[in-house]
This record gives C-alpha cells, sequence and structure tokens, in this order.
C-alpha cells in the first residue's frame, strides 16, 4: 500500500521557507560585506574608587579582590594580543590598584602587577613609573618584606636606569628580615658597576635561584635568555667582520668558509638573521624581541 502524496500546500510551505532562509542568509552576508566591522565596547570600570568599593563590600573584600585580579590578568592578556593604535593597557593599574586596595596583602598581585606594567611597549604599558607605586603601596602596607624593597629596586636598574637608587633599595632590603645574604653584594654591585650585561646577570640570576614563584621564575628566565643573546649577537657580529661589504653574506657562506658549524640559533631556538646591512639581529617571530639596551661594560 502506497502512502498518500503530500499535500500540495505543505510542499510548497516548505520551498517557501527554504527560499526564505536562504533569502536571509545572503541578505545577512551582504550587509557582514558592507556594513563596517562592529567594535566591541571599551572596557569600563564602573567602580571607580577603590576605597568606596572596599567599603561596598563589606567582608567579601578577599573574594573581590581575587575577581578584579583575575579582570586584571585578562586585560593584560588581551592589550598584548590587541592591534589597536592606542589607549591599550588603559584599565591595567586601576585593576591592580583596586586588587590591592581590597586586599592590601596580595603581594603577588602587587609584585606581578608591577612587571605587567614596567614591561615596555607594545608587550606592556611601559610604566615603570606605576609599577613603584603599586610596590610602594604593597611595602606601606608590609613594611617588613623585603621581597618590595628588592622588587622597587629592579625596576629602578633595569627600567629606569637609576643604578644609585636601585642601590640605596638593595641595601635596605638586606637589612629586613629573611633577606638574603646577596642583597647585600648587589647593592655594592650595582653603585660600581650599574648597567654592565654582567651585573644585570648577576642579579636575574640570583633571582632565578631563590625565586619561591614559578612566574617570578619564568621572568628571571627570560631576561636571562635576552642577556643569552646580546652576548650571541656580539660574538656573531665578530664573525662577520672579516666578511663584511660582500653582498652574498649568509649562515650559508660563513658555515662553508668554516667559521660556523651550522645556522645559529637564539636561545629560544629561533635562528639569528643576517640584515641587508650585514648587521645580526634577531629572527622574525623571536619572543626574545625586543633585547634591553644593555652595554658589555660598565
Amino acid at each position: 500500500m502506497t502512502a498518500p502524496a503530500a499535500p500540495a500546500n505543505d510542499r510548497w510551505t516548505t520551498v517557501t521557507m527554504v527560499l526564505l532562509l536562504a533569502a536571509a542568509v545572503g541578505l545577512q552576508v551582504t550587509r557582514d560585506r558592507l556594513a563596517p566591522p562592529r567594535q566591541p565596547p571599551a572596557p569600563t570600570l564602573w567602580l571607580q574608587s577603590p576605597e568606596a568599593t572596599r567599603r561596598i563590600m563589606l567582608s567579601f573584600t578577599d573574594l573581590a579582590a581575587d575577581v578584579y585580579w583575575t579582570r586584571a590578568v585578562v586585560h593584560y592578556g588581551g592589550e598584548r594580543r590587541s592591534q589597536a593604535a592606542s589607549g591599550r593597557y588603559a584599565l591595567l593599574y586601576p585593576l591592580l590598584d583596586m586588587t590591592t586596595t581590597l586586599d592590601p596583602h596580595f603581594d603577588v598581585a602587587a609584585r606581578m602587577g608591577a612587571i605587567f606594567l614596567s614591561e615596555g611597549y607594545p608587550g606592556g604599558p611601559g610604566r615603570p613609573d606605576q609599577a613603584l607605586q603599586l610596590l610602594r603601596k604593597g611595602l606601606r602596607e608590609d613594611p617588613d618584606r623585603w621581597q618590595y624593597r628588592h622588587d622597587i629596586a629592579f625596576v629602578q636598574y633595569w627600567w629606569l636606569k637609576d643604578y644609585s637608587a636601585a642601590a640605596q633599595e638593595f641595601e635596605a632590603a638586606s637589612t629586613l628580615p629573611g633577606a638574603p645574604p646577596w642583597l647585600r653584594t648587589m647593592a655594592a654591585v650595582t653603585l660600581t658597576k650599574g648597567g654592565d650585561r654582567e651585573s644585570a646577570r648577576k642579579m636575574w640570576s640570583e633571582l632565578l635561584a631563590t625565586a619561591d614563584l614559578d612566574w617570578l621564575r619564568d621572568a628571571a628566565l627570560y631576561r636571562l635568555r635576552q642577556l643569552a643573546a646580546l652576548d650571541d649577537l656580539d660574538a656573531l657580529t665578530g664573525q662577520l667582520a672579516p666578511f663584511r661589504g660582500r653582498t652574498d653574506v649568509s649562515w650559508a657562506l660563513l658555515t662553508r668558509a668554516g667559521a660556523l658549524s651550522g645556522v645559529p640559533v637564539d636561545p629560544t631556538g629561533v635562528p639569528y638573521d643576517i640584515t641587508p646591512e650585514g648587521a645580526v639581529v634577531l629572527g622574525a617571530g623571536s619572543p626574545l624581541a625586543p633585547l634591553p639596551q644593555i652595554d658589555t661594560k660598565p
């Protein structure tokens, strides 16, 4: 027995729905092609006053601090990936300020936030002044915490190149309870050899050996790799000197001449490049860029 044929009205209804759906899809595609892309709304900090927020949160300030710290981390990561030409990292310091007001003893937010703030543009906002504000705020709450003075010294040394101020902070940090003995050594090294590559290497090596947090060890390892890359560039520039002026200079040429055993790579495994002018530079895409400006000698 055969099934009865579908009524003509049902068939026309189905055909009409298919045609309307196809028309809607086509209209949306045309609209997306012709209309400017929708820009996401600018991030907003609705509660502007950290002190007022702390009062509003009553006994939930620690929980609120965790929320604002998470927002700060997400904001920093999102801005690092952003292609915007201006206005980046606008909320980073306000979020960190809010976090450390809600929980004045949130040392991870203060110390890691200072690294975020100090990092040069576009990897960060390039605001070592705000990093110092955040660290000194933490120091006011925990005046015996040597790590805060240590980090202040790092910002002054690495980003502000104020070696005298950095030496004073290292010295002050060395007198606080639980401070490692190498801080006093760093005070002397910074004062007498501030700005040279070896003193910077010593600071980051000591930090790598004594850091009690993974992110701090990662930061120290990253800077040590940058310093190693600077050493590599100096050495490779010297090996390139006999070939300077030739138009066919390449790693293959140096390898055939016996100057190298192969293509040199930076500490992250990315091959170094030779520019048309004959300079040795980091390869495209190296995570070590941009390299800091540090002399080999004081």
